[in-house]
């Protein structure tokens, strides 16, 4: 056959949904951009998959925390070899349940902080802001923020960390 523009006309569509057959390669890329347009829910999934959550225990004292004072509390655990340091925020709500906060905020992992003057966490890295329940004040937080597990046994704090913890990127 020669030139392709030598064809006979045709009824035929020059695109056809079920006749015109599109890259593997290209339907993979369209697929990731997509996830990640969705607000980086490639991420959460892929962290969700990493495997079961790292139990760890908090060096602190449950009957110090005051009501509706978020206290950042450090930790450290090893995984696959290697250390990870991290923090979780701790909450006692009025009520007296304890909330453990994900110190990365959900929108590009960068920590966070409480800012007792405006009542909020805020992340500097791209104006974020959350309420004390976690809930988005302000800014490009896809969600609240996430939380971990918290077991209180005694005088114990026990958080389930997911094993894709990374810590978290300083903000700017």
């Amino acid at each position: 056959m020669g030139n392709p523009t030598d064809r006979p006309p045709s009824d035929e569509p020059a695109f056809g949904p079920r006749t015109t057959t599109v890259p593997r390669r290209r339907v993979l890329i369209l697929m990731g951009a997509g996830a990640l347009a969705a607000g980086g829910g490639l991420g959460v999934l892929l962290e969700a998959c990493a495997g079961p959550p790292i139990p760890v225990e908090l060096d602190f004292d449950p009957a110090t925390l005051a009501p509706d004072t978020p206290t950042e509390v450090p930790f450290t655990f090893t995984v696959g070899g290697g250390t990870v340091q991290g923090s979780t925020w701790l909450v006692r709500q009025p009520g007296g349940d304890i909330v453990a906060f994900d110190p990365r905020c959900t929108h590009a992992l960068c920590v966070y902080s409480w800012s007792a003057a405006d009542g909020q966490f805020k992340c500097h890295c791209h104006d974020g802001a959350f309420a004390i329940d976690g809930s988005v004040l302000h800014g490009p937080p896809p969600r609240p923020l996430d939380r971990f597990p918290l077991k209180l046994v005694g005088d114990v704090i026990e958080v389930d960390v997911p094993s894709g913890f990374a810590t978290p990127r300083e903000s700017l």
